[in-house]
């Protein structure tokens, strides 16, 4: 109540209806707010806001709050917007690092995994060739035989019929 203590009047009513925090943009009636400057000798030069409707309608009590006053609560108002934003700054801030933590992770599990079929693919690749190497020195051993029996039968042949 300290801040609406610059309003004009006493009335609750009055009170209720001027709840604005910071700088004003409109009165509860709905009217803009003016920035004017006082021109008594109590407040000199210093600057107010003021509903438009506040000199039509003297009996009610519109908007009516000193400039600094208003900065003074727009400030404070920022001053909980910007703490907020930091905590959600940080928050952010663990949850990144939370999810560095958990790729570095799964990359590490990746990493291990393409290591391993690597692995595979060349010991596949190995066996092939080893089979590959087997079967083609089997295919000269069986030629060579077939060529020792062939070479036998033909001097069989000659020694027989010749």
């Amino acid at each position: 109540r300290g801040a609406m203590s610059c309003t004009t009047g006493s009335s609750v009513n009055r009170e209720e209806r001027q709840k604005s925090i910071g700088v004003p943009q409109r009165c509860w009636c709905g009217r803009k707010v003016d920035l004017l400057v006082s021109k008594t000798n109590e407040n000199p030069y210093r600057r107010f806001y003021r509903c438009q409707g506040a000199l039509q309608r003297q009996t009610e009590s519109h908007l009516f709050k000193w400039v600094e006053v208003a900065m003074a609560e727009e400030l404070e108002e920022q001053k909980v917007e910007i703490g907020k934003a930091f905590a959600e700054l940080e928050r952010m801030g663990g949850d990144c690092i939370a999810l560095g933590r958990c790729l570095k992770s799964q990359f590490g599990s990746l990493e291990a995994r393409v290591c391993q079929l690597e692995n595979d693919a060349k010991l596949r690749e190995a066996e092939e060739c080893s089979n590959k190497r087997k079967a083609v020195f089997g295919a000269y051993r069986h030629l060579g035989v077939a060529v020792f029996v062939a070479g036998g039968l033909a001097l069989v042949y000659k020694a027989f019929c010749g």
